[in-house]
């Protein structure tokens, strides 16, 4: 189980670099959302002009409120390396793992992309990524970057070596209509009796207004993990006997009461609904309450435009044991594939990405928690509503962590052919929340003797 005490440690730092910031510690930089930043590669490459050379990059999560920012981040960096080409690729959310699957299975892969820190086991797995250890130990800004997420990216590894650099990171996030909240006289939930409550109150057919939405569809998964164990208050995926704890009585009671929701204080539609369709309901104004996570900022914004202040974020209510439980494995950041021609171009662009003048344009305008610790100092997250709400809940004395077992090589697999039609199944009443989540714990019990026996 060392994967998992790493990773504990590894959430704990970056919960003392926000308290840190938070509390005025350290430098009081203000972003900078102009200019360039060449980005310091370290001694695999250098800024001299040689034979043009072209990139590809791969964006894990691309939309009207993401790609034009990275597009940004490209002009600035072709400016400043103008041997550089990078030819920019986006991925819809909802389909990016199965691109990546599709591209690695006919050899046909970026030189570079964005990955979630849950598939860096299956990549690895399938033997696909680059080390970047010798990169990453010859990069001058290396210990800018928090050394819990890099610390999260090696654990996330079978062999606990580093394929991945983060430069975002996430975490669940209780979305709400503050003004809908206001104007029934009633408080963000703090428990999950009052979110049950809360969401039957808000809800009003004859205004065509529910009190929750419940992402059915692509990605369900994640979310449904995170709040399974948010209720319960249990932090270990495994007991000691390498048993799954997701079938525990108490998530089985929770799932009874969730899925009640469905259809009476959530649209019918969410048994489908991926992330942007789920989004829709909450900006359309439909739900009074969206579970996803910060990344989702950007596009409540633009939604609500100039009423902005009518939305808010708050973390996850406590659990039935009285503190909160968050989620780790939930950083996303940049890997090179082993395929590529150009390592050195595109360790060159990763590092410009991963820059703190970078990580702030980029964080800033997608509403996301920097990696490099002068970013997590800067002024616009102390400032950030969002950000301070899951932060101060995050750096909470109380607060527990869940570590999923995102290094099983299996892992991402069974979230996505196991769990998601398993999920829509509970939700159309064709299994029982129990028998869905003694799936569940099967699968992932196999999958870990699997796991185990390898070292053997």
């Amino acid at each position: 189980m060392m994967h998992m005490r790493q990773y504990t440690g590894a959430i704990l730092a970056i919960v003392l670099i926000l308290a840190l910031a938070l509390t005025g510690c350290g430098s009081n930089k203000t972003e900078s959302q102009g200019g360039s930043n060449s980005g310091n590669s370290g001694n695999h490459s250098d800024n001299s002009p040689g034979k043009p050379v072209t990139i590809t990059f791969w964006d894990e999560n691309s939309g009207p409120q993401r790609t034009p920012h990275y597009e940004e981040l490209i002009k600035r960096f072709e400016a400043a390396h103008p041997n550089i080409k990078v030819e920019y690729v986006g991925l819809p959310a909802s389909s990016a793992k199965q691109k990546y699957d599709v591209a690695i299975a006919s050899d046909d892969m970026p030189d570079i992309g964005g990955i979630n820190q849950f598939w860096i086991s299956d990549f690895v797995a399938k033997g696909v990524l680059l080390d970047l250890e010798d990169y990453f130990s010859s990069w001058s800004e290396k210990d800018k970057i928090a050394a819990s997420a890099i610390d999260g990216s090696r654990s996330s590894a079978p062999d606990g070596k580093l394929y991945q650099i983060p430069n975002t990171s996430n975490y669940s996030t209780l979305w709400y209509r503050a003004d809908w909240f206001e104007d029934a006289g009633i408080g963000v939930p703090q428990t999950f009796d009052e979110f049950f409550a809360t969401a039957d109150a808000l809800t009003d057919s004859a205004k065509d207004r529910y009190g929750f939405t419940i992402r059915g569809g692509s990605g369900s998964s994640k979310q449904l993990t995170e709040i399974l164990y948010a209720y319960s208050g249990i932090t270990d995926y495994f007991d000691q006997d390498g048993k799954a704890t997701v079938n525990d009585p108490a998530h089985v009671e929770f799932l009874n009461q969730y899925v009640q929701l469905y259809g009476t204080n959530t649209p019918t539609s969410d048994v489908t609904n991926g992330y942007k369709e789920m989004v829709a309901v909450f900006d359309t104004g439909i739900a009074a309450m969206l579970q996803h996570n910060l990344g989702s900022y950007g596009e409540h914004t633009k939604a609500f435009g100039a009423n902005a202040a009518e939305f808010k974020a708050s973390p996850l209510p406590k659990s039935q044991q009285g503190y909160r439980v968050v989620t780790g494995g939930d950083n996303v950041g940049l890997a090179i594939f082993k395929s590529s021609k150009h390592k050195d171009a595109a360790w060159k662009f990763l590092t410009f990405l991963a820059s703190e003048e970078s990580q702030n344009y980029w964080n800033q305008n997608i509403g996301q928690m920097p990696t490099h610790i002068d970013s997590l100092n800067s002024d616009w997250v102390k400032s950030s509503q969002h950000i301070l709400a899951l932060s101060e809940a995050i750096a909470d004395p109380a607060t527990k962590v869940l570590i999923p077992p995102i290094y099983l090589p299996d892992y991402s697999s069974i979230q996505l052919n196991v769990l998601e039609p398993g999920f829509q199944s509970v939700l159309l009443g064709k299994v029982s929340p129990q028998d869905f989540l003694d799936e569940w714990a099967q699968a992932m019990e196999a999958a870990l003797a699997e796991y185990q026996n390898s070292f053997e």
